[in-house]
């Protein structure tokens, strides 16, 4: 069994429970459904865990895992899913981003588009190069300025702090 590694965030925009469809976009499905089931699932879990930008960061791995099909199915469904526009494949290094066609799906302001985007990562603990540990250190913090404090940036000369700035008993 492959452990999911799935990062939720406990604060989800008041649109988040709402999906909405575009009634000709429905007809479309409606007709991949019958034509490619495979793809229909494949559509519908994009669609199921995307951002509100439409977008999804997964792998094709990680999709079969969970819908119980072959790598391969995938493969062939998103190449159908994009050859058909319910979808966009945006390649950022070896990553692939899936963006679902506003005009199909969308929650949110509807046809917005976005250069940059956020979205909900999935990857698989089998996808990592080792086990996933549950008990790592803390990751280091940055430090914070506390009230009236400064920032030195470089090695810039400055003033001796005045008594004004000395906190004396």
């Amino acid at each position: 069994m492959v452990n999911a590694v799935v990062p939720l965030s406990k604060e989800k925009p008041a649109t988040f429970g709402w999906l909405q469809l575009e009634k000709k976009a429905a007809r479309e499905l409606e007709s991949l459904a019958v034509r490619s089931p495979a793809a229909m699932g494949t559509l519908m879990y994009m669609v199921n865990r995307m951002s509100r930008s439409n977008a999804l960061v997964v792998s094709q791995k990680a999709i079969a895992h969970a819908l119980g099909i072959s790598l391969k199915s995938v493969g062939n469904s998103v190449k159908l899913l994009a050859n058909h526009q319910f979808i966009q494949t945006i390649k950022v290094g070896n990553t692939s981003v899936y963006v679902v066609n506003s005009r199909v799906a969308w929650q949110g302001e509807r046809g917005a588009r976005f250069a940059a985007f956020g979205a909900d990562v999935i990857a698989l603990e089998s996808e990592q190069d080792g086990p996933i540990a549950d008990n790592l250190p803390p990751l280091k913090t940055v430090p914070q300025l506390r009230d009236n404090e400064r920032v030195l940036v470089g090695n810039e000369p400055t003033d001796p702090p005045d008594q004004g700035e000395l906190d004396l008993p």
